[in-house]
């Protein structure tokens, strides 16, 4: 069982010192980076940090005369570097030089990220990986790091002075640290290349990493291709180039930052190959794992010997074969994928990125089967433009989105933003307030707006427990409204498996106000029916039910501007201060049932609610860290510690000796269960520990 640990020290750590202390030792100094040839990936002599020249030319079969075709034919100067070094090729060996020696950087261009990241990623593998060929000559080498070194240095630098937290910049700044490891040690322009990105990633960029943890800033989609992407490269390419083991170092001394990023990609991976879409549903290569992302998490899963990325570099071959590999990445089948000897094991049910002050994005599943259901969970801080206003929010899979976030993506800021298309809270006609924030440079200055400033601060993850059969979850977003709106709002839920999620809520208004009118909305798929107290649709092979608790809701739907289906569960309360809302979502095969009802019992004691769902009763604490337990329902467990002996018969005896004394229909005391504590109890309990 993981529980949140607390992000105090690490806050406080960046509060008080910047660069001294927040930089981080990720990549080496470049008296460091090693002199033979290759370094960047692969080396020259057998190496346990790198893939050696000798390995890369080994194990031949029939997958790999596929890709070694595939890559064969493909006009890009690393394929055709890859050629070379796997075969000899001459012809493949001088298309690559040829290519290498005719880039020509264009001062009247107007370059964006994706060629900064794209030619500086292709050329400063052919670069190095051609470093050694007679037909390479120093003016050919000069030349190209001549014209791509100006890509680097007027454009890909001239990204790094913007947000730490964006997919462009991670994009820029990996494509200029490779090529800065591919030139580094060649003239004095490339050495302070070098320097200057090693100072930019270690200063700002990787703290950011190591801050997050896990948590992605941005949509699946774009964090998964381009930010995630563009961390893992510079690490695993500046280990092989310096020989000093960086993944060990991250490991050991910086939290395991990378193997946490790396674990969330695999959990936020549908069935279907799709990323879960945290915000929104990107179509295309940039909502899934079928183009261009087998490359990176081979790579990541062969430097963490990973059990888990085993299993998803499996589970993504038997997919998807071959075609998962697109355009350049097909090189690194050839440099990772064959080389991975990790034997394979299923990842865990459930898994927290981050997880405390800076928030935390749950993912829990039933199975890794094809019809799993998947729930996911978020509460976390404003990141940047393309996060949402959907604090709270949760999303639920099986056969297909069910409770989905918005079907369709527009542009930065588009109708897939507000709160009102994702699954939360609209408290007293107030959604969740607007934030601008995507321009910090480093995480000083991001940490300083959380609370002021900018206010970036929308929310707190405050437990995480993955139990017997069931994964719980709390956070707090009451920072994601307006002053004024409300003093705390807390959200927990209750995934128990196969197919059950329970959503409670706690809000309080402000000292001397009242929370109004709250709307519950639950965003699905397909367009549902509805009744006075429920919510169901069906996406032709699974369905989702959606129950409310609390009397006389007004519940009403509206198709969105984004695709889905809004069901809004209204409660007018206006004079209270208080609120406390539970929704039962159920999940299962084909068609819902009709009618369809779970039986549930649920009562109020001291400390929150308890609900028994089955053999269990689970606790929704309703302060602290709000956790969510659960006990087995043993009879004559009177002190419901999940046992029947001694100490139950002196729990039982204080009870019966109250005045004013009425039970539940919950209480443990009730052994008999005939709404009654009283000595027949007693009794009762005294012949099951005789039995």
């Amino acid at each position: 069982m993981r529980k949140v640990k607390s992000f105090l020290p690490v806050l406080m750590m960046f509060s008080f010192c910047y660069a001294p202390l927040a930089a981080l030792d990720v990549i080496p100094a470049r008296e460091q980076i090693s002199e033979s040839r290759p370094r960047v990936l692969l080396s020259a002599a057998s190496a346990p940090l790198a893939v050696s020249l000798q390995q890369l030319r080994s194990a031949e079969d029939d997958e790999y005369e596929a890709m070694l075709a595939k890559i064969s034919g493909i006009k890009n100067a690393a394929c055709q570097a890859m050629v070379w070094q796997l075969t000899g090729d001459s012809v493949a060996a001088d298309t690559a030089v040829e290519m290498l020696s005719r880039y020509r950087y264009d001062t009247g261009k107007n370059y964006d990220t994706f060629d900064v990241y794209f030619d500086l990623l292709e050329y400063a593998l052919a670069y190095d990986w051609m470093h050694t060929y007679e037909g390479f000559s120093k003016l050919d080498r000069g030349m190209a790091r001549y014209q791509l070194g100006r890509l680097a240095r007027e454009q890909g630098m001239k990204w790094q002075n913007d947000h730490i937290f964006h997919n462009y910049v991670w994009m820029t700044a990996a494509g200029t640290m490779l090529w800065a490891l591919a030139t580094a040690g060649e003239d004095s322009t490339s050495d302070a290349l070098y320097d200057d990105i090693r100072t930019r990633m270690n200063s700002a960029m990787y703290p950011g990493m190591q801050y997050l943890d896990g948590l992605p800033t941005e949509s699946y989609g774009y964090w998964s291709q381009y930010d995630f992407t563009g961390a893992v490269w510079p690490v695993i390419a500046a280990q092989s180039a310096s020989g000093q083991d960086i993944v060990g170092r991250i490991e050991a001394e910086q939290g395991d930052w990378l193997r946490r990023h790396f674990l969330n990609e695999i959990h936020n991976v549908y069935p279907d190959m799709r990323f879960a879409p945290w915000g929104d549903v990107i179509s295309g290569p940039n909502g899934s794992v079928t183009h261009e992302m087998a490359g990176v998490l081979d790579a990541a899963t062969w430097a963490l010997k990973s059990p888990q990325g085993a299993y998803f570099s499996q589970w993504l071959a038997g997919k998807r074969g071959t075609g998962r590999f697109y355009g350049i990445t097909g090189v690194f089948y050839m440099i990772y994928t064959r080389m991975i000897d990790t034997p394979a094991e299923e990842p865990a049910l459930s898994f927290l990125a981050g997880g405390g002050s800076q928030g935390g994005h749950l993912s829990a599943r039933s199975s890794w089967d094809a019809d799993a259901t998947i729930v996911s969970f978020g509460v976390k801080d404003h990141y940047g433009d393309h996060n949402h206003y959907d604090q709270g929010q949760f999303t639920i899979y099986r056969n297909g989105l069910l409770a989905t976030d918005p079907l369709v993506y527009q542009q930065v800021r588009g109708p897939q933003q507000p709160a009102d298309v994702h699954s939360t809270l609209v408290i007293g006609g107030n959604e969740q307030q607007e934030r601008r924030g995507q321009n910090k440079s480093t995480l000083e200055q991001f940490l300083a707006n959380l609370d002021k400033g900018d206010f970036l601060d929308t929310g707190d993850f405050l437990f995480y427990e993955e139990g017997d059969g069931y994964t719980a979850a709390a956070g707090q977003y009451a920072q994601a409204y307006a002053p004024g709106v409300v003093e705390s709002c807390v959200r927990q839920l209750l995934y128990i498996r196969p197919g059950t999620v329970v959503v409670m809520d706690w809000l309080k208004a402000p000292e001397g106000g009242s929370l109004g009118t709250v709307d519950w909305l639950l965003q699905l798929a397909d367009e549902p029916k509805i009744s006075p107290y429920m919510a169901w649709a069906s996406n032709d092979s699974s369905f989702i039910s959606c129950t409310s608790f609390q009397p006389d809701p007004t519940v009403s739907v509206q198709k969105t501007a984004v695709d889905a289906w809004r069901v809004k569960f209204s409660y007018s309360y206006e004079a209270d201060n208080t609120l406390t809302l539970v929704h039962m979502l159920t999940v299962g095969e084909g068609a819902v049932p009709s009618p369809f009802f779970q039986e549930t019992q649920m009562a109020l004691v001291e400390n929150g609610y308890d609900l028994v769902l089955g053999d269990w009763t689970y606790r929704f604490t309703d302060s602290g860290d709000y956790a969510v337990t659960a006990r087995r329902n043993i009879t004559g467990d009177a002190n419901a510690d999940g046992k029947r002996d001694i100490f139950d018969l002196l729990a039982l005896l204080k009870v019966i000796g109250k005045s004013n004394y009425y039970p539940t229909r919950l209480d443990p005391n009730d052994v008999n269960q005939d709404g009654k504590v009283n000595i027949f109890d007693l009794l009762e309990l005294l012949l099951l520990l005789k039995a």
